[in-house]
């Protein structure tokens, strides 16, 4: 393989760990929120009871009112709890951390690597089998078709690129009617 081809997959390496950051920076915003909207929920219902309690005494008429709000409170944050463990969401978080670091810090490996180590042949075996092997850790995320389609277009985005279908530069991440670059 010539210099030029190695440079050349260097470059496309450098895209798609670009990408996939970006999809796995969007799942760990996305479980965090979730993961907010939980605790917060578990917190603010005795805290409902409480400030009830101390605010109008426990034997008004209105504290019946600030009951059930609580309870009903409480019932969606145990629902919400419930699916929360059920669908692994603290794993998916932790992975998807996990995972924007190794893909930022590939990506930053391959940036490198075009701009000074292109020449650098057993550089780029080494780097090739660290892409490697996260790409089959990212594979049992079970990346979808609409992430990989968002990824693309991050990447096109970032690197000014034509996008391979609609042959359209994305200027911004909100998505076309493409298959190549949008439709997500």
């Amino acid at each position: 393989m010539s210099e030029k081809d190695f440079l050349s997959r260097a470059r496309d390496y450098e895209f798609y760990c670009f990408g996939t950051s970006r999809i796995f920076e969007r799942r760990a915003q996305k479980l965090k929120t979730r993961r907010t909207w939980i605790t917060f929920l578990g917190i603010v219902t005795p805290v409902i009871v409480g400030g009830a309690v101390l605010s109008f005494g426990s034997d008004k008429n209105i504290l019946p009112y600030f009951l059930s709000v609580a309870g009903v409170v409480g019932l969606v944050q145990l629902v919400l709890s419930t699916w929360a463990i059920v669908a692994r969401w603290d794993e998916r978080y932790e992975y998807a951390v996990d995972a924007l670091k190794v893909n930022t810090d590939l990506y930053n490996k391959w940036k490198s690597y075009c701009e000074s180590d292109s020449e650098n042949k057993e550089l780029f075996k080494i780097l090739q089998r660290e892409y490697e092997t996260q790409e089959i850790k990212d594979i049992g995320q079970i990346i979808s078709d609409k992430e990989k389609r968002f990824a693309n277009r991050e990447s096109l985005k970032y690197y000014k690129k034509e996008c391979h279908l609609c042959s359209n530069v994305p200027t911004t991440s909100k998505p076309s009617k493409c298959d190549g670059c949008g439709n997500y």
